[in-house]
């Protein structure tokens, strides 16, 4: 018999949930993780609703509460002329929104895992992936702290090791769907800079977020198109600064930086093959999309929460379809927010859209309405197609007795 029904390689956002759930399964699980917890990596750090949702459902969303993440009241899209300001409606009950830093949301996951009979090593590599004679995977050979080697065996392997997932390569793990990255981007914390709520700043060709954090800090990403990044880095803070409009630039000069500037240009956009022979992929591994959305930490919880429930089937009975139905459910649950990423990171001119947005900002059902396609709660066709356009800007201009201005193509 196999040492452990799953072993997971990753206990971050994906991993550390999926072991926590699946050892309050019963199942015999085992995390492991290179970095040694508390650790940081790059990261948008926002949690919607959608996401809290999921904290709430698995008894943390208060432990997140008390570790001083202050509580974000609202969210504010900016397209230069014109920024509407809501809130998303609340998912299961829950409406808290959240942007912890890593280092200690992923620490609390962590734990979480550990307190429900996980184990969790940290500071362990997997190098390579175990095969039966039918070529079955049954486990993984990872060195530990002390530089040792060593062989775990189980019935699934878990790749939850981040967009360049080494399970997936060892597996060959296909996209069944990909884009090239779209943007780059740096992000420092500041302190002396305050946020009144996440804020979402597009314009053509680059994209600043705007979130505060713990330790009354805020977190600042400025983005660019991905074929700037070569000038971008050449001089990350003359053109990060660049990247701020007046207002917030002037508060940002006025603040004082605290980390190090932190950067990608590695943003991928893609579904793998997410289930094999033994094996399976969750979070990044899985479905990767641009960061601009903030939508990664909430589709991570989902894969391991949707992942969690296959596997416990398949431990169960192991009937073949249980895996593919998890992809399929993957894909159902997050293709239209993939969607909505691609069209946003693109980073065209929104000119065209700030009638519709002023629009928009006028009226209460239509600004919760953009606040829950931001969210990710409801299709981006729902709201940005020809009628829905034609009504909000028609009724706009019959409140406001203007002439009704151009219509945006949907």
């Amino acid at each position: 018999m196999p040492a452990y029904d799953v072993i997971i390689v990753g206990a971050r956002c994906a991993g550390a949930p999926l072991a926590m759930l699946l050892a309050r399964q019963g199942r015999r699980v085992i995390a492991l993780d290179r970095a040694m917890f508390p650790s940081d990596t790059i990261s948008t750090h926002f949690l919607w609703p959608r996401s809290t949702a999921f904290l709430a459902a698995w008894g943390l969303l208060g432990k997140l509460s008390d570790t001083g993440c202050p509580l974000i009241e609202s969210v504010t899209m900016d397209c230069g002329p014109v920024a509407v300001r809501g809130r998303p409606d609340a998912v299961d009950g829950t409406a808290a929104m959240f942007c912890p830093r890593r280092t200690v949301l992923d620490m609390l996951l962590v734990q979480a895992a550990r307190d429900a009979g996980a184990e969790v090593r940290e500071r362990t590599v997997v190098r390579d992936l175990l095969h039966d004679v039918t070529g079955r995977v049954v486990g993984v050979r990872a060195t530990g702290p002390q530089g040792g080697t060593h062989e775990l065996r189980a019935s699934f392997v878990v790749g939850a090791d981040g967009a360049f997932s080494r399970v997936a390569a060892a597996v060959g793990a296909a996209a069944t769907r990909s884009h090239p990255s779209l943007t780059c981007g740096f992000y420092a914390y500041w302190s002396g800079v305050p946020a009144d709520g996440v804020a979402f700043h597009i314009r053509h060709g680059r994209d600043v977020l705007v979130f505060p954090t713990h330790d009354d800090l805020t977190c600042i990403w400025v983005g660019r198109a991905n074929h700037q990044w070569a000038d971008y880095r050449a001089d990350v803070e003359a053109a990060y600064l660049a990247g701020l409009d007046a207002d917030l630039g002037t508060r940002v000069r006025a603040g004082r930086r605290v980390t190090p500037f932190k950067g990608t240009s590695k943003l991928p956009n893609f579904y793998r093959q997410a289930w094999g022979d033994g094996w399976a992929l969750v979070g990044d591994a899985a479905y990767h999309r641009d960061p601009l959305t903030g939508m990664g930490i909430g589709d991570a919880f989902l894969g391991a929460h949707l992942l969690a429930s296959a596997l416990g089937r398949a431990l169960d009975d192991d009937g073949p379809d249980t895996l593919s139905g998890y992809q399929q459910q993957i894909r159902l649950r997050t293709e239209a927010v993939f969607d909505y990423t691609l069209k946003s990171a693109s980073l065209q001119d929104p000119a065209p859209l700030v009638p519709f947005y002023t629009a928009i900002s006028g009226r209460p059902d239509a600004t919760r309405h953009l606040m829950n396609v931001l969210a990710g709660t409801v299709p981006f066709r729902s709201l940005f197609n020809a009628e829905m356009i034609g009504r909000i800007m028609s009724d706009a201009a019959t409140a406001t007795g203007q002439p009704e201005a151009p219509r945006p193509t949907a």
